[in-house]
């Protein structure tokens, strides 16, 4: 029997510059078959840049508003539209994740008390996300805004009959705040990086020497990050005579606040000569550019809540390329300190640098384990832990097919 699924997904399903979790996960999991997904789809960016199978149903509102505003004003007609979606199609389960919209389509769906089950999915941390991209998450401002969408979610949260996260640490929080039954359901790899790919020619392309120590971060250039400490730690190499150099590749989502100032550190340190930076590049080119780097890195700011909760698939995707990884002392690196450096101090990444180097047998190791995690660590597994939440759901109201 087919189960119908409606998605409102966490950014921009066709827009977004790069394949997210729920791109990945629901992608796989439409089969026509047993399941038919469709995505309720915003329109933050002004042209369509990721493929689809499933079923879209674009929802008003113009991307000039920009992330923030565009959700907030359209958050009462989204909710409209997504609630005709489900009756129009006969919606067997609602996925949501976001804010704005799921806050409003939740709060409809308890006053005109539909049966319809819901799934919150928690990629990341809402509040600061959302926040980040209107003021800075650490002034007063920013505070009393990332506290009121956390009021926002802890609603949400009670109201669902479920809660899935990649992350255990976004789980406790939803026990915590009233989640009726909380769900693991992992960020996963891709099929191209079950390949161990050569990363020489890029490294050509690029003009990085053989003995270059090529330090590398892959992903968005935004306010969950802290590059200032990984900089640094690239002048002091420098001052001491290593040969280690910078690549980073990306940009800002919706503003390139945060980028520009990376700009300026590195001119800052003086190391305009020692930083290659570059934008996105196509998803199934990562692997090649992770296989060119010797050192991946996720350099993330422990003092910001988007950040601190977060699950990082890069995590996995450097390993599956056996590259080590530093990244900061956030909770999943923590979890996984079997396989992980952990650096959140210029020194502390100069040390990790050194025993890189030098071949140390203990990284060597940590890889080893980190290859192995991250070749079990796929999408396949991802989509059949969500499958397995969806039948527990639906059977709890009596909507097994």
């Amino acid at each position: 029997m087919l189960t119908r699924i409606l998605l409102v997904p966490s950014s921009d399903y066709l827009g977004h510059p790069f394949p997210q979790r729920h791109n990945q996960i629901f992608e796989r999991l439409h089969d026509g078959k047993n399941f038919e997904v469709h995505v309720a789809a915003f329109g933050l960016f002004e042209s369509q840049k990721l493929n689809t199978k499933l079923r879209i149903h674009v929802l008003r509102g113009s991307p000039r508003l920009g992330g923030a505003a565009y959700y907030l004003a359209n958050m009462l007609c989204h909710a409209h539209e997504i609630a005709k979606i489900v009756a129009d199609e006969r919606i067997d389960l609602v996925v949501l994740s976001n804010l704005a919209a799921p806050f409003a389509y939740v709060l409809l769906s308890h006053l005109t008390r539909r049966e319809v089950p819901i799934v919150l999915d928690l990629p990341d941390y809402y509040p600061t996300s959302a926040t980040g991209y209107i003021t800075d998450v650490h002034g007063f401002s920013g505070k009393l805004l990332a506290a009121t969408f956390d009021l926002m979610l802890r609603y949400i949260i009670r109201h669902s009959d479920a809660v899935t996260a990649p992350s255990r640490t976004l789980l406790r929080y939803a026990k915590r705040y009233g989640a009726r039954q909380v769900f693991y359901v992992p960020n996963g790899i891709s099929e191209e990086f079950l390949t161990l790919h050569d990363g020489r020619i890029i490294r050509e392309k690029l003009g990085f020497g053989q003995m270059d120590l090529i330090v590398g971060y892959v992903g968005s250039i935004d306010f969950w990050l802290d590059l200032r400490p990984f900089l640094a730690s690239i002048s002091l190499a420098k001052k001491m005579g290593l040969k280690v150099k910078g690549l980073l590749i990306g940009r800002g989502l919706h503003t390139q606040t945060y980028s520009n100032r990376v700009t300026s550190w590195i001119a800052r340190e003086g190391l305009q000569e020692d930083v290659t930076r570059l934008d996105f590049v196509p998803h199934k080119e990562v692997p090649e550019y992770m296989a060119a780097i010797d050192v991946g890195t996720i350099p993330f700011d422990i003092k910001n809540l988007t950040a601190l909760y977060s699950a990082p698939i890069k995590i996995w995707e450097y390993l599956s390329q056996k590259k080590p990884v530093i990244s900061s002392p956030i909770p999943e690196t923590l979890d996984n300190s079997d396989c992980l450096l952990v650096a959140s101090e210029p020194f502390q990444y100069l040390r990790h640098f050194s025993s890189i180097h030098s071949s140390d047998m203990q990284v060597a190791e940590k890889v080893r384990i980190g290859y192995d995690r991250a070749c079990r660590n796929t999408w396949k597994r991802s989509v059949e832990c969500f499958v397995s939440t969806c039948e527990k759901v639906m059977e709890e109201h009596g909507r097994a097919k």
